[in-house]
């Protein structure tokens, strides 16, 4: 690796970044940010809603600051992975800690709006798997691609799995199946594909970038 790289765990000095991370991740290569336009919100307003969701500092999500590892060029944040161990802190679901902090954190108007969609998406979601390490959000800032920083975070992750737990075995992560350049990253590092998800709903493409997603796994 580059020594103006380095990994790092995130901090809460990181949350505006990580915003950023999440949004850019949210995307997956479109112009589809499907958590704004489920709640009805503009990017502006969903980014401070983020901010104000990791400030919250509650592990064992995708929206904990400590689920963060960071690529860092010359000390300046350009990339990011979360990842948490599911069910870890305090037998808690990641799925109950992220909808206590969105109904915390979002204004109820906002909640009301996204569950009426929930018809949209629900064929796209899996539940994710107790005692398995949980991937989400990877994103790199484009000029710093092509340094292997994706390998290097997941890395990091799978280190930090094993650390949290030495008999933990497996990891996954649930890419859009349109987004090829990140699962071919992912199978470089040992991740198969072994479920796909697919929602025929007519608006699914509306409010998503694409309509079916990839169960990916990897032993450790």
């Amino acid at each position: 690796m580059n020594s103006n790289y380095t990994i790092r765990k995130a901090s809460i000095l990181d949350v505006a970044f990580l915003a950023d991370v999440i949004i850019g991740a949210e995307k997956s290569m479109s112009d589809n940010l499907g958590l704004a336009l489920f709640f009805g919100l503009d990017e502006t307003e969903l980014k401070k809603l983020i901010v104000a969701m990791l400030e919250e500092e509650v592990d064992g999500c995708e929206f904990s600051i400590s689920s963060f590892f960071l690529a860092c060029h010359d000390e300046n944040p350009v990339g990011a992975l979360g990842g948490w161990l599911e069910g870890y802190y305090d037998d808690m679901p990641s799925s109950l800690l992220k909808s206590n902090l969105i109904g915390y954190v979002f204004p109820k108007e906002n909640i009301i709006q996204a569950q009426s969609k929930f018809e949209i998406i629900k064929d796209i979601q899996f539940v994710r798997e107790k005692g398995a390490y949980q991937l989400e959000y990877s994103f790199v800032d484009s000029e710093h691609r092509g340094r292997r920083l994706t390998q290097q975070l997941m890395k990091a992750h799978l280190d930090y799995a094993q650390q949290l737990d030495p008999d933990v075995r497996k990891a996954q992560l649930q890419p859009f199946e349109n987004n090829k350049v990140i699962i071919g990253v992912h199978e470089k590092t040992g991740f198969r594909i072994v479920k796909r998800y697919v929602s025929h709903h007519k608006d699914i493409l509306d409010y998503m970038p694409y309509n079916a997603k990839v169960l990916m796994e990897r032993p450790f």
